[in-house]
């Protein structure tokens, strides 16, 4: 890794101005970056150290752009002792508002823009008009995302940490080609917290990652091939070797990058759905989610139903097969993603809500938010809660009266401090619900004798399902495409 000859991952590392991007920390930067690179020793503590001078949206942010080469470059050099350690880094420099992404993906071209407008006007201006267009936000997502956008552009750095953020973004664009190639081999496939799996996480939130990733893991994970015993000792020895199989992280950057129209991704991940693994089957179910959106196949939602319910949880299962950005876990992440699939994952959305709640943390009023805005519409154009409730009581509903009621008592169940640290109680308020916690108990029938004890999560309290033993299994084209008989 010798910098000097121009040839390795260091290569020009001191040529940037560090302390001028980041004063005072920004001298530390470089030894930082050259400890990653040696591996072994002290490795882990560098990219902690190195995480909190770029941590988003402190201005050390601002360095993120010049940084990622770096990082990118140390992951893909054969000589890396530790390449996880810099794409684990990677990774939450690419994603710094989990809540921001999920459901819908960025038009990135319309975000170049507004970044654009963004750094050319008055900051003032600029900051009038993210708090207007939080106030119209015509969902949830648009509301965490200017939300986001208005907290970077109140601080002194201005519409440079926004360009911040999209600077990254393009930065790491130039070394999709590394991150691919890190997908294959048995050393980078092996472990926990693979080097593969880092690499397959950041994939999956590059939209512009699609026609190179998505390819490369169909062909290299052999998804496309009919399965059929082994003819030769080799040919056995290969199908023992778990590296070669995909890995969650995969299935997950297939749903997230593949365009619905694209069969033989549906076709590969409804293969994957019938694997006997529950795990497997959940990843590919929930990506098959991702994929589809709005239409999601049946199956693939009930197989998450059905698998969140055993002992592993949807907690379990979602920890296994999707990332853990920064402060979102992946149940909370999982949560705010199924918003895509609209009113054809609203009951799945119910039951992984209890789960979403108790881990959320600060992210409790983005996942509050998204659960009102499933039962009770926008909250720039909400329907009135208390019609709502009268309706769902009644049965004047056209939905299933039960989905309200029971998305309102999850809520009831936050824990008294979700409602005292975080803006769960102004959350409630733009749906017109009480904002106290007392309150919003009282209102939505929740009695006293069922206060909830302050706790750690647990696993879920609901009846053990052997989702991995064979089942009975729909017949036809369809069945056998999405878990059926073969």
């Amino acid at each position: 890794m010798d910098e000097n000859t121009g040839q390795g991952p260091l290569r020009g590392l001191d040529d940037v101005d560090w302390t001028g991007l980041v004063p005072g920390e920004g001298a530390e930067i470089p030894t930082l970056l050259r400890t990653i690179a040696a591996g072994g020793t002290g490795s882990m503590e560098a990219v902690s150290a190195l995480f909190d001078i770029l941590r988003h949206p402190g201005p050390g942010y601002l360095a993120a752009p010049q940084t990622v080469p770096f990082l990118a470059r140390i992951a893909a050099d054969e000589a890396t002792g530790a390449p996880a350690e810099a794409l684990s880094l990677l990774f939450e420099l690419v994603v710094p508002v989990p809540a921001a992404v999920v459901p819908a993906p960025w038009d990135t071209g319309q975000w170049a823009d507004e970044v654009a407008w963004a750094v050319a006007s008055d900051i003032d201006a600029v900051r009038d008009q993210y708090l207007k267009w939080r106030e119209d936000a015509p969902d949830e997502q648009a509301f965490r995302r200017m939300s986001a956008r208005y907290d970077a552009v109140a601080r002194d750095t201005g519409a440079a940490l926004l360009k911040a953020e999209l600077d990254v973004r393009e930065a790491v664009r130039a070394h999709i080609p590394d991150l691919v190639g890190l997908l294959e081999g048995r050393e980078n496939r092996s472990g926990l917290n693979s080097t593969a799996e880092w690499a397959a996480s950041i994939l999956a939130f590059l939209p512009e990652a699609r026609d190179e990733a998505v390819p490369a893991i169909l062909r290299g994970r052999g998804l496309l091939e009919p399965d059929q015993a082994p003819d030769t000792p080799s040919a056995a020895l290969q199908v023992r070797d778990s590296w070669r199989k995909p890995l969650s992280a995969e299935l997950f950057a297939l749903g997230m990058l593949a365009d619905p129209a694209d069969a033989d991704t549906t076709l590969a991940l409804a293969g994957q759905l019938g694997s006997g693994n529950l795990y497997t089957e959940f990843a590919a179910a929930s990506a098959l989610a991702m994929q589809h959106g709005e239409r999601v196949p049946h199956q693939a939602v009930e197989r998450m139903r059905r698998h969140g319910r055993t002992r592993v949880g949807h907690t379990g299962l979602f920890d296994d097969s999707w990332p853990h950005p920064g402060e979102a876990a992946p149940v909370v992440l999982g949560y705010l993603a199924l918003g895509r699939c609209g009113e054809a994952a609203a009951e799945l959305r119910a039951e992984v809500l209890p789960e979403a709640l108790k881990a959320a943390d600060e992210l409790a009023p983005a996942v509050v938010g998204a659960a009102l805005e499933e039962v009770l519409g926008s909250r720039s154009a909400p329907r009135d809660a208390a019609e709502a409730i009268e309706a769902a009581g009644t049965g004047d509903d056209e939905r299933d009266p039960d989905l309200l009621l029971r998305v309102l008592w999850a809520v009831a169940e936050l824990p008294a401090s979700a409602w005292e640290e975080t803006a769960v109680g102004e959350t409630a308020a733009a749906w017109g619900l009480p904002a106290d916690r007392n309150g919003f108990r009282e209102y939505v029938g929740v009695g006293a004798e069922e206060e909830p004890e302050e706790q750690s999560p647990a696993e879920p309290a609901v009846p053990a399902a052997p989702a991995a033993q064979p089942e009975e299994r729909p017949g036809g084209l369809f069945g056998r495409l999405f878990g059926g008989g073969r």
